[in-house]
């Protein structure tokens, strides 16, 4: 093969710009074998509203003075441009990477494109992963990777040039594209995490524009920068389930990287990139061992000392580990921690997180004693969930006083468990399209609607911080929104000059 070229196409769902860390990956790796890289983005094709926007029209999110200057095009003309971009770069191999919401966006578009036939044709991350058979059977992909794709992508690149034999590579399900034969191969065990950073992200193909994002009302070069891979917990409205059962007997399942790639990797980011605000990407942050996180802290402390985001769980929060957090030296950074449900029958009988309320309390208690910022993640239109479920949600964020709140309406997603236990009740037939975490329910319960579960979820933050006094106006925003619109901006303003908010910016 003389020339290689390879286009990476990511079926963005959203209205903006977002590095995805698998195709940074990828294109480092092919870049590395000396492959030529293109890339096709449609972010910038006009769609329904997403949910980033909903939730800056809610509250949840403060309002930017600052925005990206996007021209934005017909969506119309989608399916046109990736032709002309597949005709121009004439790639020996297209491959893409999605979620399960991104997987039925690209169904959309990339079944009326014409792809010659001797262009290979692969498709990885999560949504190929938990459901490969459907997405083989498509027709649409000569490569499915069914796991951790580092290694396989690289092997994949080695014999396609060589012309050898692509059926036998473990970690794919493979489709002849002449007979139509499916071969399915057996997953690769994990990489050892002595091994998985080893392999490098190329951030080339993204502009300017993909290193800055909106945080609290201002806009700042953000970076994602990954610190363990891999949950540790068995959420039921969660795929995390399915990937455990999945790798089991594999290698260890949740893989912290070593502190000399971090610093190496993080040095080059803040040079190359001129990063201002880091999200550390890991499942549950503070769930690390305390000598591990002392070391991390201290050097970070030192050296960097930039704004950060930590995601964690109430029961990893301590005193201690505070401390080390406050040691990183950040002009200010974020603690965000899933809080999900007010009701510990949801909790406990429902999200199979058995999290007591109390504990959830005492947590933020703890965090802004320490005048930390905070982040809560909330979920409505659970399995079995009920008005009151949602409002002891609403309570409890009230009680918390987070420094921010996002609200999303649950999801039946490939993987869950919860998922199957919507089939089983009836409440989805398991082939609705689904709705993003803003835009609606696709469950249909007796106890609840979807339209009210929607409607709750526009008016939680309103409940959940203005003056009592400011209920009966917030009732009538949730029962005819359309008519109330303008109401309704009114008391999202007002919920930004609520004091307690106010108090909690850094």
């Amino acid at each position: 093969m003389n020339v290689k070229r390879i286009l990476f196409v990511f079926p963005n769902t959203a209205n903006s710009p977002a590095i995805p860390n698998a195709i940074a990956m990828l294109t480092g790796i092919a870049k590395n074998l000396s492959w030529d890289v293109d890339y096709f983005d449609t972010y910038i094709y006009e769609k329904t509203r997403d949910s980033m926007e909903d939730r800056e029209i809610s509250g949840e999110f403060k309002p930017s003075d600052f925005s990206v200057t996007i021209e934005f095009k017909s969506f119309d003309n989608l399916l046109q441009d990736l032709q002309n971009k597949i005709n121009t770069f004439q790639p020996n191999a297209i491959a893409i990477s999605c979620m399960s919401f991104e997987y039925e966006f690209l169904l959309t578009f990339f079944p009326n494109l014409r792809i010659p036939d001797s262009t290979l044709v692969l498709i990885g991350g999560i949504h190929p992963i938990l459901e490969p058979d459907k997405v083989i059977d498509s027709g649409l992909f000569d490569l499915v990777c069914i796991g951790e794709g580092e290694e396989t992508f690289a092997e994949i690149l080695i014999k396609f040039e060589r012309g050898d034999d692509l059926s036998r590579v473990e970690n794919i399900f493979f489709r002849d594209k002449r007979s139509g034969r499916v071969v399915k191969n057996s997953r690769r065990v994990l990489i050892d995490e002595k091994r998985l950073w080893d392999f490098k992200p190329d951030y080339s193909l993204f502009d300017e524009k993909y290193f800055l994002y909106p945080f609290d009302g201002e806009l700042y070069r953000r970076h994602t920068f990954e610190i363990a891979r891999g949950c540790p917990y068995s959420c039921s409205y969660c795929g995390n389930i399915a990937l455990m059962e999945a790798y089991k007997g594999s290698n260890k399942f949740v893989r912290r990287r070593p502190i000399e790639s971090i610093k190496q990797d993080m040095r080059k980011v803040i040079y190359n990139y001129n990063i201002e605000l880091f999200y550390l990407q890991d499942e549950c942050f503070l769930s690390h061992n305390i000598s591990w996180l002392r070391e991390f802290s201290e050097w970070y402390g030192r050296e960097i000392k930039k704004p950060f985001i930590i995601q964690t769980r109430p029961e990893t929060v301590s005193e201690e580990k505070i401390v080390l957090l406050k040691q990183m030296n950040a002009p200010f950074f974020q603690v965000s921690i899933g809080v999900e449900s007010g009701s510990e029958k949801i909790l406990f009988e429902v999200c199979n997180r058995k999290t007591p309320i109390k504990k959830i309390i005492d947590t933020f208690d703890l965090l802004h004693k320490h005048n930390i910022r905070t982040c809560a993640f909330f979920m409505v239109g659970f399995p079995e969930e009920t008005r009151k479920d949602i409002f002891d949600s609403i309570n409890l964020c009230r009680r918390i006083k987070p420094s921010v709140a996002i609200v999303s309406i649950f999801q039946p997603l490939p993987g869950q468990y919860l998922r199957e236990v919507c089939i089983e009740k009836g409440y989805i037939s398991g082939n609705e399209r689904l709705q993003t975490f803003t835009g609606g329910s696709i469950l249909k319960m007796p106890q609840i609607s979807a339209e009210e579960i929607v409607n709750l979820r526009r008016v939680f933050l309103l409940y959940a911080t203005l003056p009592e006094e400011n209920f009966s106006k917030i009732e009538k925003c949730e029962k005819d929104y359309y008519r109330n619109e303008e109401l309704y901006r009114e008391l999202v303003s007002l919920r930004w000059n609520n004091s307690s908010i106010k108090s909690r910016k850094l």
